[in-house]
């Protein structure tokens, strides 16, 4: 385009008018001669494909390249024998071939596709991308244990294979290493519990009975030591959950001095704190966990007041909720917020209750006991990025997966001794601490 303007602006200025018209003239008279050019018929059955030239010479802009097309009636879908669990990523992946039997790796064949999956409402991110050799890639994710079909059509003619049948079994998550705290010397860990996690991939590791919130990069290495047993800005006494403000400033309640203190990392100081022992708004007994929803409000966890109560980033009182009527909550230890709705670790009834964004009880799940789905003393608890809810069964020594409707979906099958705090890094790793080993132990 930049040519043509050039050429059109030297055309009018450097040119005189019978040079103009001349080629105008010549140009009518090119485009009559295309215009007659019969253009070749394809069959249905390929592929069409324009390349653009990089020079433009003697009016070729381009080349046309034709290829066969897929056929249904060849091609298959592979990846069907491997093992798929419930809540996660399944990848299945279209080996697509001519009528004469040559595989075919087409970059636009993904637009050509129909994956179909029954009982689509139990899938989730579903998408087709292309391997490197151009082949099409169908990844998603069941939700749920047990049996989906799968149909998939080119252009829409069914593979001769299909349906196919793929068994979903519950989830497995096991025991892949530990992180190896480098602590600072003469330090000694007494009782893991929250933990947190930033965008750079550093921890906030609560130590209750230590008193204190450590702060270790990704391999585990201590950055900071903040705080020690007491009452003035900066000390704690048995803190409970963390949360990350930001890469450099957490909010860590603190179960015995009834406050919400906010810390700069860098610094190794309180910012501010706010909250006394009492039960009116603005005032916590017990304060168990603390987050942050999408919208930067703090949601803390009130354990003897029986209650969520939900502040400002300021650390004012908008309002309150479990403490009465429908979805009553007993000895709450963790509440997350997660799209539009509130799941809350209810330890007293053994169960998860789900509450809107203002604290309207919806439904609830699970029961006290110790078989798949049943809970003992829940604590923390975290949605992953397939919608999956894992909640540490601390008594059960396992953490469990579920369904945000609560459906159980999985577990843990390896012993894991008094699991407490529970997050996800942002390479995938799932950390959980051990109350009882002193370890934070990674799943998979």
């Amino acid at each position: 385009m930049h040519q043509a303007v050039m050429f059109s602006e030297n055309l009018v200025q450097k040119s005189s008018s019978l040079h103009v018209m001349q080629n105008k003239e010549t140009l009518k008279q090119k485009f009559e001669e295309l215009r007659g050019v019969d253009v070749p018929k394809h069959q249905q059955a390929v592929f069409v494909k324009f390349a653009v030239a990089s020079r433009v010479m003697d009016w070729k802009l381009g080349v046309i390249e034709v290829s066969p097309a897929a056929d249904a009636r060849r091609s298959r879908l592979e990846g069907m024998n491997q093992s798929f669990q419930a809540g996660v990523e399944a990848e299945l992946i279209l080996c697509a071939k001519a009528s004469e039997g040559e595989t075919i790796n087409q970059g636009s064949l993904k637009d050509q596709l129909e994956f179909l999956i029954e009982t689509a409402k139990y899938v989730t991110n579903v998408f087709v991308n292309e391997r490197e050799n151009g082949s099409p890639q169908q990844k998603f994710t069941p939700k749920l244990p047990g049996s989906y079909s799968i149909e998939v059509r080119i252009n829409g003619d069914k593979l001769l294979t299909c349906p196919y049948t793929l068994n979903v079994k519950e989830r497995e998550l096991v025991i892949v290493g530990e992180l190896k705290f480098k602590l600072c010397p003469g330090d000694t860990l007494r009782f893991l519990s929250g933990i947190a996690v930033n965008k750079k991939g550093e921890l906030a590791v609560v130590d209750t009975n230590g008193h204190c919130v450590y702060v270790f990069d990704k391999d585990g290495n201590c950055v900071r030591k903040i705080g020690s047993q007491g009452k003035e800005p900066g000390q704690f006494d048995q803190p409970k959950g963390v949360s990350y403000l930001n890469n450099k400033e957490i909010l860590v309640a603190e179960y015995g001095n009834d406050r919400i203190q906010h810390i700069d990392i860098q610094a190794g100081t309180s910012v501010k704190s706010f909250g006394q022992c009492g039960s009116s708004k603005g005032e916590f007994k017990y304060p168990h966990d603390i987050c942050l929803d999408d919208e930067g409000r703090i949601i803390v966890t009130e354990w003897s007041n029986d209650r969520i109560q939900v502040m400002s980033k300021e650390g004012q009182s908008i309002f309150t909720f479990g403490d009465r009527g429908p979805g009553k909550l007993s000895y709450p230890t963790s509440c997350i917020p997660y799209k539009n709705i509130l799941l809350v670790c209810d330890r007293g009834n053994r169960c998860i209750k789900v509450f809107d964004q203002s604290g309207t009880f919806l439904y609830e799940f699970s029961k006290e006991g110790d078989q798949d789905g049943e809970l003992d003393f829940p604590t923390f608890m975290f949605v992953d990025s397939s919608d999956n809810l894992l909640v540490c069964d601390t008594r059960n020594n396992r953490v469990q997966q579920f369904s945000l409707d609560g459906h159980f979906t999985g577990k843990s099958i390896t012993h894991l001794p008094k699991p407490c705090g529970i997050v996800a890094a942002p390479d995938g790793r799932i950390f959980v601490t051990s109350g009882e080993d002193n370890k934070v132990f990674i799943l998979k």
